[in-house]
């Protein structure tokens, strides 16, 4: 008989908990399902053009430049590729190849060139939209070789009408100058999802 009543309480316990956790279960889908949120998506496409032009005290452009290298790393070594030189930059972003194209904004951050052997440029940046349909920022990544015509780079994150963007950057040199103060325009096509 006591065994019998242990066996009862037992099953009657397991029910119970069983019971609980069912309800528990049905209360926790219920109230995620009310609280979930659409995630804003972005445009799955959108091309920015940046315009770059290297300060120069030979031709004193302090008034017009964007970008800025350090000076190379003291080694006392051939060092013809500037392994360890750091460029930062404060690029205008445009609509279009032209200079004088409507502004989406600024691209802001830096390159290190980082090869011995060959013009290879470590790039990260934050594509800052200010005007245009979209508006928000694009994280932007990765290693380029200088002598490659089309250059890939990861797109990482995003914010605003970006927001947890990632992707592919393919970036094209549209234009190059290298009469100082050197200048160059790049394309970048980007391709996103969210």
């Amino acid at each position: 008989m006591v065994i019998a009543m242990a066996a009862r309480t037992s099953i009657l316990i397991s029910v119970a908990v069983l019971l609980t956790l069912a309800a528990c279960t049905v209360q926790a889908h219920h109230a995620s399902s009310s609280c979930k949120r659409k995630l804003h998506c972005g445009p799955s496409k959108f091309i920015f053009y940046t315009h770059n032009t290297v300060y120069n005290p030979s031709v004193d452009n302090r008034e017009y430049f964007n970008s800025i290298y350090s000076s190379p790393p003291n080694v006392s070594f051939a060092n013809p590729f500037g392994f360890g030189i750091v460029n930062t930059f404060e690029d205008p972003i445009t609509v279009g190849p032209s200079n004088n194209s409507r502004l989406l904004g600024k691209a802001q951050g830096f390159y290190v060139l980082n090869s011995f052997t060959e013009y290879t440029l470590f790039h990260l940046f934050t594509a800052n939209v200010t005007e245009g349909k979209y508006q928000g920022t694009i994280d932007i990544f990765g290693q380029i070789r200088e002598a490659e015509p089309v250059r890939y780079l990861t797109v990482v994150g995003g914010t605003g009408a970006f927001l947890g963007a990632r992707g592919l950057a393919t970036c094209t040199r549209v234009e190059f100058d290298s009469t100082p103060p050197a200048k160059w325009t790049l394309s970048f096509d980007l391709k996103l999802y969210y």
